[in-house]
């Protein structure tokens, strides 16, 4: 009989040998990979496929004592695969709705993009990455696209190196090159839309994520997905502290304003 980490490793490896044969299933996972963007893709990998709905996850400790939520009895936690040791062992989170609060208890600070930020966020991202337009959601993709760009630049030896058995396999230098930073950047700037909540259900089609049907293999999948997760997660997080910084400043501004 397999052991409980054997079974999660195979579940791993069940989903994503799944995650990229239809375009439907990618926009999925990248749904719930755009709320738990601080976590890297082997994480949000275990949570999509165990808890697709998850909105914001941490450990029991976490939420016992620094929320100061309890976790509900009979909750059944995540199983994330922790490999640091050099060898796969389990470790469990918990999600916000599998907590309840207690007198002083702390909600996941969940910030929302809008509007009335458009300024705030538009300014920190084109000091970020020196990219600039009047439309955010079309910035975020020429961030999403640069970003690719460097980082494959980086790593393209490394992505080479794992084509064999997958479809990558039938394209030369410059075809390979091509089809990682279409499926790349299509698929950041659909993490990033969705986060912020422009809705890119209405900007994309089949069409668009043509490029990910060639990640055929785990391995492939996994680079795809660390890239996306990597790049995702910088560029929410200068989103995050513009936001966050903005709205904490004008309810200072208005605090100062009522004693005055």
């Amino acid at each position: 009989m397999p052991s409980k980490t054997e079974e999660y490793l195979a579940l791993a490896q069940r989903t994503a040998n799944g995650l990229t044969r239809y375009w439907e299933s990618w926009t999925d996972y990248l749904t719930t990979a755009s709320r738990l963007y601080k976590y890297p893709f082997a994480d949000q990998l275990m949570i999509y496929a165990q808890r697709p709905d998850a909105t914001a996850c941490a450990d029991y400790d976490i939420w016992n004592n620094r929320m100061n939520r309890y976790v509900r009895r009979g909750s059944k936690g995540i199983a994330l695969l922790d490999e640091s040791s050099g060898y796969p062992r389990l470790h469990y989170v918990f999600d916000v709705s599998d907590t309840g609060v207690r007198r002083n208890s702390r909600d996941p600070d969940l910030w929302q993009y809008n509007d009335d930020l458009k300024q705030p966020v538009s300014d920190a991202l084109t000091a970020a990455y020196g990219i600039s337009h009047e439309r955010v959601s079309q910035q975020l993709a020429d961030i999403a696209g640069k970003l690719v760009a460097d980082y494959w630049d980086n790593n393209s030896e490394d992505i080479r190196a794992i084509v064999d058995g997958s479809f990558l396999m039938d394209y030369d230098s410059a075809g390979l090159e091509m089809q990682f930073k279409s499926a790349a950047a299509i698929s950041i700037t659909y993490t990033l839309l969705e986060r912020c909540g422009f809705e890119p259900d209405g900007y994309f089609d089949k069409d668009s994520f043509q490029a990910i049907y060639n990640f055929s293999t785990p391995d492939t999948v996994y680079t795809l997905g660390a890239a996306v997760s990597d790049i995702s997660r910088e560029v929410l997080r200068t989103v995050e502290r513009a936001v966050k910084t903005t709205i904490r400043r004008r309810n200072n501004e208005r605090s100062q304003h009522t004693k005055n």
